[in-house]
């Protein structure tokens, strides 16, 4: 994968340095040896190093070779000397021995070649292969063919005449042996060289490579085919696997299995599909886990169109760590600089899908074909935590300077989605590609903390500086939300293009702040901090909270306009200067917009739509109750432009049907002057409530207490209109307790003290100069 190595690059290589790992038995008593069950038996001469393989039973193109056992020692070959016309040479073992494989298998021409060993196959670090065709290597005890015969590796004195049909299938016994691949670590990917490395299993471009069997690891190891097929499957007792022809060799297919085993690769092992365009890779078992470094690639290096990567954890898909040569753990798909073919599509499906201390899933591209998508499912959990000393835990889906190409998009189904302590998962743009949208379906979605180095936790998309391309949208659909501690959901923009959209949807949201970050105490936000626009921030929820600071906001801090903010919400809480704003630097304030049953800003919180040089924001209130504590506040202003303007509309109040409990002492409610938007008009408004069915204010508290321009605008009644006398309305002058605890509204001043705590008469642009 191409780029430099740093927590701030996003890229997924470095460069990797290892050791050779010795083979796990004797490979110095290794040999091939064949046995007699057969209608024409294998021969096998040794040659200085070389073991001659010739004879076996010839069945139309198909070639059959059975040996007692099949291991090849260090620094020798095994050369299956085959016709020319052979398409498929068939070997089994019928022995108990395992197969240690640590030297060179050949073969004439284009001849696919199968080995089956239900003893297990080991590969050791020298191991490689020189064939025309695909290669398949497993622990079946069997290979099934299209007209129904088996070769089978337990032979019987009545089996029948060898085949011409095509293989299609693999059928297990009752303990399938294991795979184990072992190499020098030295097989991740460092250039855009179509062949980068000569160590480790490979095949020719467009061939496959399939490794099927029980547990299946890779230490070290290399696996490579260019643009071609790699499969990676580990199964359990009695399982069928289906074999089908395509162009690249062969598919595989897990219709007919029930039980899986695992897949483990570790000290940096390396698999491998690049090409022309991206290849086909297909791992699946019950639990896969990549560590130490170790990738799995399906990278995009020249002009032709990606293909498919599917990872497929019955139980778990885990990623974690990196090498000590600071390479991190990954899956990747991207495109290279210079490429113009497109990426390939990445799918994860398991139940549990973790990324931890810097492990990283990587679909950006570096050229100019756009980025492939990356969808992960996980029923029950998608977890991304932690941080390494050189990279972030994360999903990623860029593009950068090098190329042109639009980032891909990213979705996830889970469960549970938890991203902690600096992860984050982000699409992108830093050229002139469009952003990939982040769609995310969840139950609960949980972002929180930050790293060591304060760099907060999470879920965004952006545009990034000297990008002209605009952001991607962030969807979020869940029953329960919660942000805390620092962690963001954002979409942004610093260069010229737009920041993206941010939709949520959600049963619940909770937002906590903590300990800042270098972005701040947490929250929601949609922000620009360059030319282009800020995107939009749209809230539908039943509850929403928003403690300690914690944010909700539209803004841009560069010269392009605020996007709008709207939430309809049956409640909202903003305490401990909680806030909802939206504000611009050099544009104009964004416009919010509140639709809730109950609205509550207490403890010093603030709704606010604010701009310095350009027009301030308007905000609108459509509410059956709102409660506003002595220091908490809503206002739209701007600095050197014009105020924008606060509307709150409260449908039908009736305050006859509101009752509220009146404590023992209370203060007088007072009404805040109401003033023009311009500062240096002296006259007062006025603020009449009408209607029925409304609450009154909290009597805990007075009521709105708002020192810049704001009006009260009462929508139309949708009851049906009737024709009665108008009524002239007033603007309430006092009030007074009634017998029941309740009060009443009176047109005249009704306390002898009432003149004490009228509401200011000074001219409004002498407000707040005190």
């Amino acid at each position: 994968m191409p780029g430099s190595k740093s927590k701030t690059s996003l890229e997924l290589l470095g460069f990797v340095i290892g050791s050779a790992i010795a083979l796990g038995t004797n490979s110095s008593s290794a040999q091939i040896i064949p046995d007699s069950t057969l209608p024409s038996n294998s021969n096998v001469q040794l040659d200085g190093n070389t073991f001659n393989i010739t004879g076996g039973t010839q069945a139309g193109s198909n070639l059959f070779h059975s040996f007692q056992e099949f291991s090849v020692p260090t620094g020798r070959e095994a050369f299956f000397n085959n016709a020319a016309g052979i398409q498929n040479i068939i070997n089994r073992v019928t022995g108990a021995s395992v197969s240690n494989i640590d030297g060179l298998i050949r073969a004439n021409g284009t001849a696919n070649l199968f080995l089956i060993n239900p003893n297990g196959i080991i590969f050791g670090p020298n191991a490689s292969l020189n064939i025309g065709g695909s290669f398949v290597g497993s622990t079946a005890s069997s290979i099934k063919f299209a007209d129904g015969i088996s070769f089978d590796t337990q032979p019987s004195r009545t089996e029948p005449l060898l085949t011409v049909s095509v293989p299609v299938g693999l059928g297990f016994g009752t303990n399938p042996g294991d795979i184990r691949i072992k190499g020098d670590s030295q097989g991740i990917r460092k250039s855009s060289n179509l062949i980068d490395t000569s160590s480790g299993l490979r095949v020719q471009p467009n061939q496959t490579l399939g490794l099927v069997g029980g547990d299946i690891s890779l230490e070290g190891a290399t696996i490579k085919t260019a643009g071609g097929r790699i499969e990676l499957g580990s199964v359990g007792e009695n399982s069928l696997v289906s074999i089908n022809p395509i162009n690249k060799g062969f598919s595989f297919g897990y219709e007919s299995t029930s039980n899986y085993r695992d897949i483990q690769l570790s000290q940096q092992a390396a698999v491998d599909a690049s090409g022309k365009g991206g290849g086909d890779i297909q791992v699946i078992g019950r639990q896969i886990t990549l560590s130490d470094g170790s990738q799995i690639e399906n990278s995009t290096l020249e002009n032709q169109a990606g293909g498919t990567f599917i990872v497929t954890g019955l139980e778990s898909v885990e990623l974690n760590g990196i090498s000590s040569q600071t390479n991190q753990t990954a899956l990747g798909a991207q495109v290279y600089p210079r490429a113009s073919g497109t990426g390939s599509n990445l799918s994860i499906n398991t139940e549990k899908f973790l990324v931890r201390n810097g492990a990283q899933v990587d679909i950006s591209t570096y050229g100019q074909g756009a980025a492939g998508s990356l969808t992960i499912s996980a029923n029950e959990v998608v977890e991304l935590s932690g941080v390494s000393e050189y990279s972030y835990s994360a999903l990623y889906a860029l593009n950068f300077p090098t190329g042109t190409g639009n980032s891909g998009n990213l979705t996830i189904k889970t469960g549970r989605l938890l991203v902690r302590d600096g992860a984050n998962i982000f699409t992108g743009t830093l050229t002139s590609g469009l952003g990939g949208n982040l769609e995310i379906f969840a139950r609960e979605i949980e972002v929180s903390g930050m790293a060591l180095d304060k760099f907060p936790s999470t879920i965004g998309a952006s545009a990034e500086p000297r990008a002209t391309g605009s952001s991607g949208n962030v969807t979020l659909s869940t029953q329960h939300l919660i942000v805390r501690d620092g962690a963001f959901i954002s979409t942004g923009t610093s260069g010229r293009g737009r920041g993206g959209n941010l939709s949520i949807r959600a049963d619940s949201i909770e937002l906590k702040g903590g300990s800042s970050s270098i972005f701040g105490k947490g929250g929601l936000s949609a922000e620009s901090r360059g030319i282009g626009e800020s995107g939009n921030l749209t809230i539908e929820t039943r509850h929403l909270s928003a403690d300690n600071g914690a944010q909700v906001t539209v803004r841009n801090s560069g010269t392009g306009n605020a996007g709008f903010l709207q939430i309809n919400a049956d409640s909202i809480k903003l305490t401990n200067t909680g806030s909802i704003t939206a504000a611009t630097s050099a544009g104009e304030g964004g416009n919010i917009t509140i639709h809730a049953d109950t609205l509550a800003a207490l403890e010093n919180s603030k709704i606010t739509a604010n701009a310095f040089e350009g027009r301030g924001g308007n905000i609108r209130i459509n509410t059956t109750g709102l409660f506003l504590s002595p220091d908490s506040t809503i206002t739209a202003s701007s600095d050197r432009g014009i105020n924008g303007t606060v509307e709150i509309n409260a449908p039908n109040p009736n305050f006859t049907k509101a009752a509220v409990t009146i404590p023992t002492q209370i203060d007088i409610p007072k009404i805040g002057a109401i003033c023009s938007r311009n500062r240096n008009d002296a006259a007062t408004g006025e603020f009449v409530n009408i209607g029925k069915g409304g609450l009154p204010p909290n009597p805990l508290y007075d009521p709105l207490d708002i020192s810049t321009g704001w009006q009260d605008s009462s929508t139309a009644s949708t009851e049906p209109i009737h024709n009665e006398p108008t009524q002239e309305y007033i603007e309430a002058q006092g009030w007074a307790p009634n017998p029941d605890g309740t009060i009443r509204l009176t047109t005249e001043p009704t306390l002898e003290n009432v003149t004490n705590r009228s509401h200011s008469t000074l001219p409004c642009n002498q407000i707040g100069q005190k």
